[in-house]
């Protein structure tokens, strides 16, 4: 590998970026986080399919997720629809509907979380007891490949509960740390 080649790849490395200088420009006012929502009409907001409007545009979902995964959870976000004008019965439902359906992404995380707990039990508990089997086996003869097996699958399960209970967990922490932000947000809306 060419020397320049080295120090192009060193430097993409070593980019950074100032994201809290980012927010702190686009998005933060005071104590809240801002995320402004152009909208031309009521059908840019609601799901194509959902005549009832009662969920939410998958765009829509996507470019809030976008912007809040990035706000730091001391900062309470604020959704500011802007674009047309609501009647309070369009506001109301508009209300509700967010809060739902980012209040079930929450709900979906707690149960996420107490699967991932389970789960990670489950792994160790399997994991201690084929180890356990495995030691035992030693002593006997002609167990010795059997009990090399068992210590592999034992340690493999020990592996995936460490692997569960650290990173999975922390990224369900996360998300549900996101969407809870997200679900007790606050909707304004600026009318020309």
């Amino acid at each position: 590998m060419s020397h320049k080649r080295q120090e192009q790849m060193k430097r993409y490395f070593n980019a950074s970026y100032d994201s809290k200088l980012h927010l702190n420009e686009h998005y933060i006012k005071g104590e809240k986080a801002i995320i402004p929502i152009h909208v031309e009409a009521i059908s840019d907001i609601y799901s194509q399919y959902d005549k009832e409007n009662r969920v939410l545009n998958e765009n829509l979902v996507s470019y809030i997720e976008k912007i809040a995964y990035y706000i730091p959870y001391q900062y309470s976000i604020v959704l500011e629809f802007e674009g047309m004008t609501f009647s309070e019965e369009e506001k109301e439902t508009l209300v509700d509907v967010i809060t739902d359906q980012f209040g079930l992404v929450t709900h979906d995380m707690t149960v996420e979380l107490r699967y991932n707990t389970v789960k990670s039990i489950n792994l160790f508990l399997i994991g201690c007891l084929v180890l356990a089997l495995s030691f035992f086996l030693r002593d006997i003869e002609h167990m010795n490949y059997l009990s090399e097996i068992l210590s592999i699958i034992g340690t493999f399960s020990i592996w995936e509960f460490v692997n569960t209970i650290w990173f999975e967990r922390k990224m369900k922490k996360i998300d549900k740390m996101n969407s809870g932000q997200l679900s007790s947000c606050t909707v304004t809306f600026v009318e020309d």
